[in-house]
């Protein structure tokens, strides 16, 4: 991956003025702290995350589509930014004259979330570096976790750490020409770490309620089970429902359109997405990422691969691999041959139903006996669950 990329709310610069920003020593006279980051730690992109609220400011609103770009070119000419530099238009509350149906500010983060995966996807950064100094306090807020979700679903595509840091200036004081950027938070998302991060929200079902209005076509249990399997190291069902995961990803693409209406001078966004579409599309995406195609086997060695990347912590790698080792000493030849057959008739020599619990399908790192059939082929052990599928689904 590459080098660094600057995210930055931005408020109305037709209100900033050009200080000297101290960043890490290096001055920059600037109007935007944003730009003074973006020089001072040659980084080599920018984002800015406009508000929609600004189409007053830069010329007339109308819709979404056509009102972001008149704040794109608004906010490009105001700043004069250079070519590597990219602004994103959100829906945004400000006052009374621009609102969420729900009075809420939650739409804003889901955009974020998403403009901000777009970028990472196109220019795949090795760090990020999120300003807040600009902008409306709750922008400020909802960027940095939107910026640390995009980042997850980068590490765990890219299979590469991203380090995500936190800054902000001084304020701005009456005549005050020389302001202090300071770092606030620096974190290291690694594909394991990441893993943690989307799939934690899934894990419990008492959080069903939360997703249950915007889960659609995805269903609400469905993210439950893949957000569990992933979790716990259970990629042999993974790799059996992504062709599902991935469908639920792309319906989800559809849920952040924004629309808004004018009402007599007052903009209010009909359509926007939730904070729950974002933690959906997050999951779906990284598990679509993880597993580029459907498969009904995997190898141990691409089990072994997986936790190794992928296990969000050492206890959960440790089960896998020590099961697979253990399945390795077992089956070795003649023992196991080229027919698949399920792992209790080897071991055992019992004609074992379609049958587990919850406990012994992650103690087993998804490889339960009575569950788990298993081949011999070209000095590997090739798993499935066959006909048994179903079953694991129904213990996640």
């Amino acid at each position: 991956m590459g080098a660094e990329v600057v995210v930055a709310p931005v408020g109305n610069p037709k209100g900033y003025k050009e200080v000297a920003y101290v960043v890490g020593g290096v001055e920059v006279r600037e109007r935007l702290s944003a730009l003074a980051v973006k020089k001072a730690m040659g980084a080599e992109r920018l984002l800015l995350l406009a508000g929609f609220s600004l189409c007053e400011v830069y010329g007339g609103c109308g819709d979404f589509r056509s009102g972001a770009e008149v704040v794109k070119r608004g906010v490009r000419t105001e700043l004069g930014l250079p070519g590597d530099a990219d602004v994103a238009v959100l829906p945004n509350a400000l006052g009374a004259k621009f609102r969420f149906a729900d009075r809420k500010t939650e739409g804003y983060f889901a955009s974020a979330y998403r403009e901000i995966l777009k970028r990472l996807d196109a220019w795949a950064p090795s760090s990020i570096v999120v300003d807040t100094s600009h902008g409306i306090n709750y922008m400020s807020l909802m960027a940095v976790e939107a910026a640390r979700l995009a980042a997850a679903v980068l590490a765990a595509s890219n299979k590469e750490a991203v380090e995500i840091t936190v800054v902000n200036s001084e304020p701005l004081v009456g005549d005050a020409e020389r302001l202090h950027v300071m770092e606030l938070h620096r974190k290291r998302i690694t594909p394991s770490s990441a893993v943690q991060l989307v799939a934690r929200p899934f894990l419990v079902n008492e959080n069903k309620g939360y997703f249950q209005a915007y889960a659609g076509k995805c269903g609400v249990d469905k993210p439950f089970k893949w957000g569990r399997a992933l979790f716990n190291g259970v990629y042999l069902y993974l790799a059996a429902r992504r062709g599902e995961a991935a469908e639920c990803r792309d319906y989800l693409e559809g849920e952040f359109e924004v629309q808004v209406k004018g009402h007599g001078g007052v903009y209010i966004y009909e359509k926007y997405p939730r904070p729950q579409h974002a933690y959906l599309h997050a999951l779906t995406d990284v598990v679509s990422r993880i597993f580029p195609k459907e498969a009904g086997e995997l190898s141990a060695g691409e089990l072994e691969n997986l936790a190794r990347i992928y296990a969000p912590s050492e206890a959960v790698e440790a089960i896998v691999r020590n099961e697979l080792d253990k399945l390795r000493r077992i089956l070795a030849e003649p023992v196991c041959r080229g027919e698949r057959a399920k792992l209790a008739d080897i071991t055992e020599g019992v004609k074992a139903r379609c049958a587990a619990d919850r406990r012994n399908l992650y103690a087993h790192g998804g490889l339960e006996k009575n569950v788990t059939y298993v081949k011999c082929q070209g000095g590997d052990l090739y798993f499935s669950y066959g006909e048994c599928l179903d079953e694991v689904d129904r213990h996640l």
